[in-house]
């Protein structure tokens, strides 16, 4: 197993240096070198299945796997083993008022030496082919960044759920390829790419390194926003996909919501001008509205006597949505994928309202396009 030993022994700024020069050009007939960073808590129990995989990756020039943690973190349990020199573990000091996980991924993004960079995240199991796929795609287009989704790597009723749901989907699908730009940022058909499942030519980082004083949620989209908004080419690409834990609760799905919710909220307050930002906005100011004149109008209704019409009307809204969700999947378990969409649909919804009403602050982190620490 790598040690951290030797990359932390220079400055990184020295280290920046050494690879500033590196060209953007990539040459289709050379495989030039890769290094994936993975930032880590507490993952214990998935990131073995994840460094298994990247290490047997089918590309030839895979230069390193970072993953970067704090110090005693139990991660490095299930890594003891691993005699791979490729594995580098990368014992991260925390930093007051630098926020992970943007800050490992940064601490690990420049230190690594690989002309291609890459990040992959502690619970997801990449294909084989995945680097080598993702890296043709990337010299095709010339640099930039290519990203994919995701899929469950279990078979669980939630991780078909979240495979699955329309109502609410939160998770990556990409049914087919396109460029994300900062004029499609979010927009319907367009969702914005995951730091989960990426690789870029080394001069994107260069120019847009992470905010290390982004807070967890949305700290993904923020990222990606700065570099479409810089001009980079993102390549969406369909099939180019990682098995992923998904949460396995309501709960735990709900957790996850409230705290994409959070991140929402600093998105809009940060970049106003952004599709996805005015997207979230409009969400959140049009449904509670929507949803306070359906009450009032049921109000009416009822007390006017004419309660079979708001029956009716209710029954049919909530059969629609049932019947989609059934058809889609040819499962009766799409009636439970219509529900729980809704229900986390309506958590995130109100909880966005709560973050934003609760103050309005323009001055938020990441502001600055190519912000560099």
């Amino acid at each position: 197993m790598g040690s951290a030993d030797a990359a932390q022994s220079e400055p990184a700024h020295a280290i920046d240096d050494v690879h500033r020069g590196v060209a953007a050009v990539l040459e289709p007939t050379i495989h030039p070198e890769v290094s994936v960073v993975i930032p880590v808590k507490n993952s214990q129990q998935t990131i073995r299945a994840t460094v298994d995989a990247l290490l047997a990756q089918d590309y030839p020039a895979l230069a390193e796997v970072l993953v970067v943690g704090d110090v005693g973190d139990e991660t490095w349990q299930s890594l003891t083993d691993v005699t791979d020199p490729r594995l580098v573990i990368l014992e991260h000091e925390e930093v007051a008022g630098k926020r992970e996980p943007a800050t490992k991924r940064d601490e690990g993004l420049r230190k690594a030496r690989g002309q291609i960079l890459a990040l992959a995240d502690s619970d997801i199991v990449m294909d084989s082919d995945w680097l080598s796929r993702a890296v043709e795609l990337l010299i095709a287009q010339d640099g930039g960044v290519v990203c994919g989704g995701m899929r469950a790597v279990h078979t669980s009723f939630w991780a078909r759920f979240v495979d699955s749901n329309t109502v609410a989907a939160k998770t990556p699908r990409v049914p087919r390829s396109y460029q994300v730009t900062a004029a499609n940022f979010g927009k319907y058909g367009r969702k914005p790419p995951i730091t989960a499942n990426t690789i870029m030519a080394r001069d994107v980082y260069d120019d847009c390194p992470m905010d290390d004083e982004w807070g967890y949620g949305y700290e993904d989209y923020e990222w990606f926003w700065r570099v479409a908004s810089a001009g980079h080419q993102i390549l969406y690409a369909a099939g180019l996909t990682g098995a992923h834990h998904h949460r396995r609760s309501f709960r735990a799905l709900a957790w996850e919501y409230k705290i994409s919710a959070n991140g929402c909220a600093n998105f809009i307050r940060a970049y106003p001008e952004s599709p996805l930002a005015r997207k979230r906005l409009r969400q959140a100011v049009l449904l509670p509205l929507v949803a306070a004149c359906a009450a009032a109008g049921a109000a009416v209704l009822a007390t006017s006597g004419a309660w079979m019409i708001l029956v009716a009307a209710a029954a049919a809204l909530a059969a629609g949505a049932v019947i989609s969700e059934v058809v889609r999947v040819r499962k009766l378990e799409g009636v439970a994928y219509a529900l729980a969409g809704l229900a986390l649909g309506s958590l995130f919804v109100l909880r966005l309202c709560w973050r934003l009403g609760r103050s309005w602050r323009p001055e938020m982190p990441g502001r600055r396009l190519g912000r560099r620490h």
